[in-house]
């Protein structure tokens, strides 16, 4: 679940984004950080350090954007998270800031639950639905869950389509408990 601030911060960024025409970039270059900030442990343990000085964890960032040529869009997003101590909910940021971009691209994301890994047969029929459905674009992500016993489950925003066969079972044990 992201935090209502990391989705704050990733409308702010969107904003900016969207308006320079660098919203694919950033979120490229974001991604990217998150990245190396989750992978390198000692990238990520030296820009948490409260001992060392807003100052250098500045300097440390901006020495990996001057590297990697991020815009200065990105840079100062960074530098504003290193001062604000908000580098630990990057993930979320970056998650947040590519719903947002999808929202007013009106793109719908759309989760896809099955009980096994769907064919991609499957996939592109599903995709080619729920396109028609919604009237526009939609990006599927599909999630296995093992506690399904067959059929799918589509989740998308708050809205939950259950056609799964355990759902199916449930309701007509229900149905039945009543007689």
């Amino acid at each position: 679940m992201v935090s209502s601030t990391a989705v704050k911060y990733a409308r702010a960024l969107a904003d900016v984004a969207l308006e320079q025409g660098l919203a694919e970039e950033a979120r490229r270059e974001l991604r990217g950080f998150g990245t190396l900030h989750e992978t390198n442990e000692e990238l990520r343990e030296a820009l948490k350090n409260p001992g060392l000085p807003l100052k250098v964890k500045q300097e440390i960032v901006r020495q990996i954007a001057d590297k990697a040529s991020f815009p200065d869009i990105v840079l100062n997003f960074l530098l504003l998270l290193v001062e604000r101590n908000r580098l630990g909910q990057l993930a979320g940021i970056v998650e947040a800031y590519e719903r947002v971009l999808d929202e007013k691209a009106g793109v719908s994301r759309i989760e896809v639950f099955s009980a096994h890994a769907l064919p991609e047969e499957a996939r592109r029929r599903l995709a080619g639905v729920m396109k028609e459905q919604t009237g526009g674009e939609v990006r599927l992500t599909y999630l296995v869950d093992e506690g399904l016993i067959g059929g799918v489950k589509l989740r998308m925003g708050s809205v939950v389509l259950d056609g799964s066969v355990r759902t199916e079972l449930e309701n007509l044990g229900r149905v039945l408990s009543r007689k």
